[in-house]
């Protein structure tokens, strides 16, 4: 799983840091998101819908005692977290072996090679563990750097849901519903 902390270097030979959520970082989270939503129109959240940080603090908790996933890139010259990736189990027996991913990176550190490789680390993560069989994710249509890079990992499309999202602008994007299954017979590469 995630190590205590780790440092890898992108293609454009910065550092970055990785690790899990920790108790305290409420507030680093609820900063990155509120960047990331402000940043694009591809993400769910926007800032009406950022909730208190406390919440979020709720969530490195949770990350912290292992009930949640939350695989974060911190920036090494100003402790901020430039990057997340997050899964998060089924809350009902039936649907316990699925996770959904959530990942997103800030634009100044996009296309370095850092989400993919926040994702085919929490992809590998999952593998190793028994109780997650099924990763689930949604990608507005439009983003197509991040359906590409969700490809590349494995995950193949299952549906779309036609002008599910409507933008603030009044607009609607369709979203496209993408899986990988994970579990036994599973490429383990």
């Amino acid at each position: 799983m995630i190590a205590a902390h780790e440092t890898i270097t992108l293609n454009d030979e910065r550092k970055v840091q990785i690790r899990s959520a920790l108790p305290g970082d409420g507030v680093k989270i609820h900063a990155y998101l509120r960047a990331l939503g402000e940043s694009t129109p591809f993400i769910l959240t926007n800032a009406a819908d950022m909730r208190e940080p406390e919440v979020y603090e709720q969530n490195a908790q949770k990350s912290a005692d292992g009930s949640m996933y939350v695989l974060n890139a911190i920036d090494p010259e100003n402790g901020k977290i430039i990057a997340c990736t997050s899964l998060h189990p089924g809350s009902r027996a039936k649907i316990a072996h699925a996770a959904g991913l959530g990942t997103g990176v800030l634009p100044e550190w996009q296309g370095v090679g850092l989400g993919s490789w926040m994702l085919n680390r929490a992809i590998e993560d999952m593998k190793n563990r028994p109780d997650i069989l099924r990763l689930e994710l949604t990608v507005m249509n439009g983003n197509d750097h991040a359906r590409r890079m969700y490809e590349q990992a494995g995950f193949a499309v299952e549906g779309v849901k036609p002008r599910s999202i409507r933008q603030p602008d009044g607009s609607f994007n369709d979203e496209i519903l993408m899986g990988m299954w994970v579990g036994e017979g599973a490429d383990h590469d």
